[in-house]
């Protein structure tokens, strides 16, 4: 598996990041965010699942069968959903680095979803995490070049795993449904690293990527966020929440008192509920996009 070009030296150079973006797919920068900031929120979420079972505090797996393999069961969780609503775990995305360098690439009026995913990866057993099976962020929410930011929350060695991307992927048709076996030809052609406190993955929603297996007996902690800009219209239940109710954004009751937190733009448009099932085309601003044949057929396949 090949190593991740590190984008750290060009996070001031907007046209050279582009560039990279529309060959590659993806943006690696380390050591972009301050390292104290993303110690505490790691150290908010360990404690919290530690306090439930999932791991002692220094996050060691506690033997025990997992509750929660993937994110979705996770939030039926009071311990993850109590972590993922902390403040220093929601405030990442929010740091100047980050936020400055996602709107230089996608425009002033860009913004993140208010609800960020804590990953909790248990050491791999019989159960396969969903994140773990190839695939492409665009299936699931289908808003032309959003970008998703993925964050370590801990030092994440290869032998926890971490995310691996495909570089070019995005430029064909989306990828059957599959696991992605690391011991085979397949990963040759996979780019992947060892993350560091402060390091940022970021790659378009065309890209296709895959959780590496954790082999180690460490309870793996990362953040998933998406960015998109508000030219395109979102879907409501990533603005307003599951149930979508309009009484304001999701977490600003939890937030929105927080002096960093900002709320998405005024103007935003949302799209509507069955977009994912018809559309079979994509657009970009980074890279022509050919017509995807088997996109349609992608999405009823990459129900994850």
């Amino acid at each position: 598996m090949r190593t991740l070009t590190d984008s750290a030296t060009h996070a001031d150079d907007p046209d050279t990041l582009r560039a990279r973006l529309a060959v590659d797919g993806y943006l690696y920068f380390r050591g972009l965010l301050p390292p104290d900031v993303v110690v505490a929120a790691g150290a908010e979420a360990r404690a919290m699942l530690a306090a439930r079972g999932w791991a002692d505090t220094e996050e060691r797996h506690s033997g025990a069968t997992p509750g929660a393999v993937d994110a979705r069961e996770a939030v039926g969780d009071p311990a993850d959903r109590r972590a993922a609503g902390w403040p220093e775990f929601n405030r990442l995305p929010y740091l100047r680095p980050l936020r400055s360098l996602v709107r230089s690439l996608l425009g002033e009026d860009a913004f993140s979803y208010p609800l960020k995913v804590l990953r909790a990866v248990h050491p791999e057993g019989d159960r396969i995490p969903q994140g773990r099976y190839v695939h492409q962020d665009y299936m699931g929410l289908v808003v032309d070049d959003m970008l998703t930011s993925w964050i370590p929350l801990m030092p994440i060695p290869r032998q926890l795993g971490g995310l691996a991307v495909l570089p070019g992927s995005h430029l064909g048709a989306p990828p059957p449904v599959h696991v992605l076996d690391v011991d085979r030809a397949e990963a040759e052609g996979w780019a992947s690293t060892d993350f560091s406190i402060g390091d940022v993955l970021l790659f378009h929603c065309l890209t296709s990527h895959a959780a590496l297996p954790n082999l180690g007996d460490q309870l793996r902690l990362s953040q998933d966020c998406r960015w998109q800009s508000a030219h395109h219209p979102a879907p409501e239940r990533v603005i307003y929440g599951p149930r979508a109710e309009r009484d304001g954004e999701a977490m600003h009751r939890l937030l929105g008192s927080q002096p960093w937190w900002e709320p998405v733009p005024a103007t935003l448009r949302f799209q509507p509920d069955d977009l994912r099932d018809g559309r079979t085309v994509a657009s970009s601003r980074f890279f022509p996009v050919a017509y995807l044949e088997r996109w349609a057929e992608g999405v009823r396949t990459h129900r994850l």
